[in-house]
């Protein structure tokens, strides 16, 4: 096996982190983290996903310094966002002059729709039909 190979071998595989990107507003988007729940705002979509890299570089730092796993302090996302990343158009991070951060895979998706926990859109549907 040659060095390079074995440098390869050596380093982690890159984390991915799947990003939910929405417009709140006119003026307002978020960036949602969804393996690890993590979200930032910006005026522009592309610059709520480059609040969202600088998060994930600055905790990813915090936790290899205190010999943790990057990220770990943050549980998963709610279903729902999941639900709203499988539907929405997927879009590359440098679409948006966006680069990935160290040791990290970023797959965007553009939601068409603001996401909702299932609970409140039960309930607006009863109060429709009723």
């Amino acid at each position: 096996m040659s060095q390079d190979q074995n440098a390869s071998a050596a380093r982690p595989a890159a984390a991915c982190l799947h990003v939910l990107l929405v417009q709140d507003m006119p003026g307002l988007w978020s960036a949602r983290g969804l393996e690890h729940d993590i979200l930032c705002e910006g005026r522009t979509i592309g610059e709520a996903l480059r609040c969202i890299v600088r998060l994930i570089d600055a905790h990813s730092a915090f936790d290899q310094r205190h010999r943790r796993a990057p990220l770990s302090a943050f549980g998963a996302a709610p279903q729902f966002c999941w639900n709203a990343f499988t539907s929405g158009t997927p879009i590359a991070p440098a679409q948006l002059g966006v680069d990935h951060p160290d040791g990290w895979q970023i797959a965007a998706a553009i939601a068409h729709r603001r996401p909702l926990p299932v609970q409140v859109l039960r309930s607006s549907e009863q109060r429709a039909t009723a």
